[in-house]
């Protein structure tokens, strides 16, 4: 695919994340590499008025990003899982209910299906969090942020909504929600 197919696809993405209640407004974010760097959804910017222009392109080297919108909050998070795991081509991150209580209570999520750790918390959008979150990706697809999020990475866009799905039927499921 082209860069203008793939600023569609994380847009497309987004949108999905909206639709199945993985993410609320403007919180969690989509990005998919192209070759040493990645597009990456805009910080605030709600999916239904995004446009393909602002999509960010962001080096996975060292963080730097074009002009005009800001990257998502937490593009130190996609930046530090790419270079942890160069086979990971698409990252998705959410606030789904069901794994944000996970979140909160600090835990894990894992079962014989999954096994996805909690990275231990560290504020939003710091080198900190991006650090520990890399280090998670080394043996891990995904995994639990402290009082966060879920987030996933995998060959396709469609593979990583697949695990951000299940992660979140499995948690329900633990919760008995």
């Amino acid at each position: 695919m082209d860069n203008a197919s793939l600023r569609q696809e994380v847009i497309r993405y987004g949108q999905l994340l909206v639709e199945r209640h993985l993410i609320q407004a403007t919180w969690g974010n989509v990005s998919v590499r192209v070759g040493d760097s990645f597009l990456i959804s805009p910080s605030g910017v709600d999916y239904y008025h995004v446009t393909p222009e602002e999509v960010v392109l962001v080096s996975i080297a060292d963080g730097t990003y074009e002009k005009g919108l800001h990257p998502s909050s937490e593009r130190r998070v996609h930046q530090a899982i790419y270079q942890s795991r160069p086979d990971i081509k698409a990252i998705i991150h959410t606030h789904s209910a069901n794994c944000s209580v996970f979140a909160a209570c600090h835990e894990s999520l894992v079962t014989d299906e999954v096994n996805y750790p909690c990275a231990e918390y560290a504020v939003s959008g710091s080198k900190r969090l991006a650090k520990l979150v890399g280090q998670m990706f080394l043996a891990h697809d995904g995994c639990i942020m402290a009082n966060h999020g879920f987030v996933t990475g995998a060959q396709t866009l469609e593979e990583a909504l697949t695990q951000a799905c299940d992660a979140e039927r499995i948690a329900g499921e633990l919760l008995g929600a």
